[in-house]
């Protein structure tokens, strides 16, 4: 009896894995997996950050750092915390801004220039540094960069 039901429930977890690859599969092709290079001025200090959970994280790179902290933006963060809350710690001050080229998949890009026009934002560079700096700030780095949202990866 035990081994005919633990074969029922090794059978239903195959098929759930099936059925969540089919389901990621599927939200690759909605989303679209082409990646587009876009330029942004972050600041210095957030490239640094980038480059700390690029090693404590093994992230591949620059590129896939700055898409896992849009990503939790629009999956997992909250608006408010995000965009409306000032906790820009350079304001006012000297800036050190850096232009940098990253590649991001389309709905990325339209999220950050949405998200830029909803909350009045100065500029769409601007949304993605108020990202930025929450996660180095007050986001939970490993709920942020730990956890995988990529509907392309598994």
């Amino acid at each position: 009896m035990q081994e005919a039901m633990l074969k029922a429930v090794v059978g239903v977890g195959s098929f759930m894995a099936l059925a969540m690859a089919h389901r990621r599969e599927a939200a690759a092709k909605t989303v679209g997996n082409d990646l587009s290079s876009v330029s942004y001025e972050v600041e210095a200090k957030h490239i640094e950050f980038l480059n700390a959970m690029i090693k404590k994280f093994s992230i591949k790179d620059l590129d896939k750092a700055v898409r896992i902290a849009v990503q939790f933006a629009i999956s997992d963060g909250n608006a408010d915390a995000l965009f409306v809350k000032k906790r820009c710690n350079t304001c006012g001050g000297k800036k050190n801004k850096n232009k940098v080229t990253v590649k991001l998949y389309k709905h990325q890009v339209e999220f950050l220039e949405q998200t830029q026009k909803k909350f009045n934002i100065k500029s769409v560079d601007k949304t993605l540094r108020c990202i930025l700096e929450y996660a180095e700030t007050d986001g939970d780095k490993d709920f942020i960069f730990n956890k995988t949202r990529c509907k392309m990866c598994g």
